[in-house]
């Protein structure tokens, strides 16, 4: 178990393929992901084509999540899955649409480490 969502981390190849259901070439590029694009690009057929996939990736308990996906389902997946390599997903409103956006996770918090022992 990798954490509470994941039983094993998406190699790169699996990564690429699941970025390419989005029509995503390269992550560091300029991608903008909307409801719109993930209808005309047909995101969510190309995610239940790698569905065996998900299914190993993701933990038993998270089954019924993913296959029973829906536009808001697919880009909670991408969040998701994206935080594994450093990734985040923002959210910008323009007008009344959303538009998402992957950018590189600038986190500078300090990791604790657990189980040190100090001595005096």
């Amino acid at each position: 178990m990798l954490n509470q969502l994941f039983q094993r981390e998406p190699t790169i190849e699996e990564f690429d393929k699941f970025l390419k259901c989005f029509n995503i070439n390269d992550i560091d590029e300029n991608n903008s992901i909307t409801y719109l694009s993930i209808k005309i690009y047909k995101t969510i057929d190309k995610l239940y084509d790698m569905l065996d996939i998900l299914i190993e990736i993701y933990l038993p308990c998270k089954y019924n999540f993913i296959s029973s996906l829906n536009t808001k389902r697919s880009l909670t997946l991408l969040r998701q899955i994206i935080r594994l390599f450093d990734y985040k997903l923002i959210k910008y409103k323009v007008g009344n649409q959303s538009i998402y956006k992957i950018e590189k996770n600038n986190n500078n918090n300090v990791k604790i480490e657990k189980y040190k022992v100090i001595t005096f």
